[in-house]
């Protein structure tokens, strides 16, 4: 055989390996990317979960109540824990935003804000966050939508 033929046969299997450790790799790079889209919902979940449990402790649950009913009518130390609870909520709306993955789950999303926001003292905090421009605009844009629906 002559040499320049071993190094033309040669060149080919570089090339060829080359090209299936790039397959290789795009193929493990998709499936981080789903395993990462997992990881991240996952997560979600036990954020909102654990967001459930303290919102739903005896003395924090009263404090949702009572702040539902009449935001104005809450002690300044009140109004803050509100407001928390209420970006607290929108920060979980926010965080499903890039997940949604049909328009089934757009609409149960939508329902979902719309009736969070549906008390009137959640009302009154909200349009209070808003007018202090606490309040990200792509939440806002989102929760706006979610209320004219």
């Amino acid at each position: 055989m002559e040499l320049k033929l071993i190094a033309n046969i040669a060149t080919i299997i570089g090339s060829l390996s080359i090209f299936l450790t790039l397959i290789f790799v795009g193929y493990e790079l998709k499936e981080n990317v789903v395993q990462s889209k997992l990881a991240n919902q996952s997560n979600r979940d036990l954020l909102h979960s654990e967001w459930l449990h303290f919102w739903s402790s005896k003395e924090n649950a009263a404090l949702v109540i009572k702040g539902r009913e009449d935001f104005h009518s809450l002690s300044q130390t009140e109004k803050f824990q509100f407001e928390q609870f209420i970006e607290q909520r929108m920060r979980l709306f926010g965080s499903a935003l890039p997940t949604v993955q049909n328009e089934n789950g757009w609409k149960i999303i939508r329902s979902r804000a719309k009736d969070f926001f549906s008390y009137p003292g959640s009302m009154a905090c909200y349009e209070n966050l808003k007018e202090k421009e606490l309040i990200a605009i792509p939440w806002m844009s989102f929760i706006d939508d979610a209320l004219k629906s």
